[in-house]
């Protein structure tokens, strides 16, 4: 029994050091989108992904076909004391491959502002990793191309 539960310790080490290294990692070289591959036209792709953001609640803050680029913000979510505020972004990359497929490039993130004594703006912000996000935002891509 005690080799059982000194094993399962030892499990929740290693997603721990994981998580640590993502982040020292992060630090260094910037985020880690998690992409797909999608075939067909890369603005029915763009336009979809598009919609897609909207549909999960994002609004549009900036968007560009040629460049490849969507970036968008969630509505604000506060606490039950209102002590605090969160809001999330996603960023979105599109990139053309030369056998006529779309690479997608997404990355969440989380803004959270807990401390108003500091004052406005103080956030912070935390990359999103392994976030169901992620998936629902594939899922929906994925079946809005297929309509």
């Amino acid at each position: 029994m005690s080799i059982a539960l000194g094993c399962l310790a030892l499990a929740g080490c290693e997603s721990t050091r994981n998580d640590f290294m993502s982040g020292v990692r992060e630090k260094f070289s910037g985020p880690t989108y998690q992409t797909r591959t999608f075939t067909g036209e890369s603005r029915e792709i763009f336009d979809a992904a598009q919609a897609t953001a909207q549909a999960l609640g994002f609004r549009i803050t900036r968007a560009g076909a040629a460049q490849g680029v969507i970036e968008g913000l969630s509505g604000l979510a506060n606490d039950d004391t209102l002590r605090s505020t969160r809001q999330r972004t996603l960023k979105v990359r599109l990139t053309g491959n030369s056998d006529r497929s779309t690479t997608v490039a997404v990355l969440f993130t989380e803004v959270v502002e807990d401390d108003f004594t500091k004052g406005a703006g103080q956030g912070t912000e935390t990359t999103l990793r392994n976030h169901p996000l992620y998936d629902v935002f594939f899922d929906h891509l994925t079946a809005a191309l297929v309509r």
